[in-house]
């Protein structure tokens, strides 16, 4: 379990802490809320119950990373599904996102944010470029790796926090230097985009831009 260094990430918001876990089953339930242990309980594969309890875990270390007590924030979800954490009446933005092997969270008290990770090897068809894509987008299939559009527009789906009832094509990803994007929603909301790759992974993380 671990604090990732964002500091030689030139583009990262000082005010987002982030972590990853390698997902293990020799996690405890102890830490989970009574509402969290019904969730567990619904799960068939123990895979996804490893998963959400390593989950759970790196959001606690992460908490004490950031000196928040633990004992007093509750983690919960909105109606779409997307978490948050509560500490009183404060509003503490999470968001998390797992590969095969490892699971990864995102924590901030100031921005609304959405993860997305992926294996950076990952390969993503020609069909699936085609269906994340709109007309204005297409130019950066020749510029930019599938893989690092492909989780650009999930974080900023986490972010909107809609899911899946969010239509791809109302996103669309504007490049702005060379490793800088940003993700416009339906001309409406407007998402600060840091994508980068580190172990092995492509990450991105959404931030509510603070011009939108």
């Amino acid at each position: 379990m671990e604090k990732i260094d964002t500091s030689p990430i030139s583009d990262w918001p000082e005010d987002v802490v982030l972590g990853s876990t390698v997902i293990s089953d020799e996690g405890s339930s102890h830490i989970l809320s009574s509402q969290e242990k019904d969730e567990l309980s619904s799960f068939k594969s123990l895979n996804r119950k490893a998963e959400y309890i390593s989950a759970r875990s790196l959001f606690r270390f992460l908490l004490f990373e950031m000196n928040l007590d633990n004992q007093g924030i509750e983690l919960l979800k909105e109606a779409g599904g997307k978490p948050y954490a509560k500490s009183q009446d404060k509003t503490i933005y999470v968001s998390f996102s797992h590969s095969p092997s490892k699971v990864f969270c995102a924590i901030s008290e100031t921005f609304d944010i959405g993860l997305d990770v992926e294996l950076s090897n990952r390969e993503v068809n020609d069909a699936v470029v085609n269906r994340i894509l709109n007309n204005k987008e297409h130019h950066l299939a020749d510029e930019e790796e599938p893989i690092r559009l492909w989780t650009i527009k999930e974080a900023a789906v986490k972010c909107l926090g809609t899911g899946l009832r969010t239509n791809l094509d109302d996103l669309t990803i504007q490049k702005n230097e060379k490793n800088r994007f940003s993700v416009r929603f339906n001309n409406d909301k407007m998402f600060e985009i840091c994508s980068f790759t580190q172990t092995d992974h492509q990450i991105a993380l959404a931030y509510q831009s603070k011009n939108s």
